[in-house]
């Protein structure tokens, strides 16, 4: 069946309008997929810094060695940290949770009064810049991912 002269070229515009269409859905995908990689890797290294520093009070006083951990859980990413791995001790209330009033640190704090025990906590946070991979007019050529993750420590 032959086409009529009106409809001649139809498809070839249809498709070059529709084309840049899905590739801008296409590539689009792939930066927030890029994005979602990075994030998620970024927060397994925060994970994993704060995971070796659970293990011991001496290992959450490592501070090198906590970033060492971190930045070998995600080396495809360069990690840096805002702020050193924070431990912290406190008393705390073991039914509620409650923090008790006066003492903390992990330097001063060496028992709580009953029925309070001491909590020891390490905090470790993670940076990392991530370029898409196809600089877009009107974006950001960088984004910048943080991560934070918290465990308690072994005494």
């Amino acid at each position: 069946m032959k086409s009529r002269p009106s409809e001649s070229g139809q498809s070839m515009l249809e498709l070059a309008v529709c084309l840049p269409v899905f590739a801008l859905l296409i590539l689009g995908t792939a930066e927030i997929a890029n994005l979602a990689w990075a994030s998620v890797q970024l927060n397994n290294a925060a994970h994993a810094g704060a995971q070796f520093a659970s293990h011991s009070r001496g290992n959450a006083a490592d501070i090198p060695d906590i970033k060492i951990a971190a930045r070998n859980e995600a080396p495809k990413l360069t990690i840096t940290f805002p702020t050193d791995p924070a431990q912290t001790c406190s008393c705390i209330d073991p039914s509620t949770g409650a923090p008790a009033t006066g003492a903390s640190g992990c330097t001063t704090l060496i028992e709580c009064p009953s029925p309070y025990v001491i909590m020891d906590s390490i905090t470790v946070t993670t940076q990392a810049v991530v370029r898409p991979l196809i600089h877009y007019p009107g974006l950001p050529a960088s984004y910048t991912l943080n991560a934070k993750a918290t465990m308690g420590v072994v005494n």
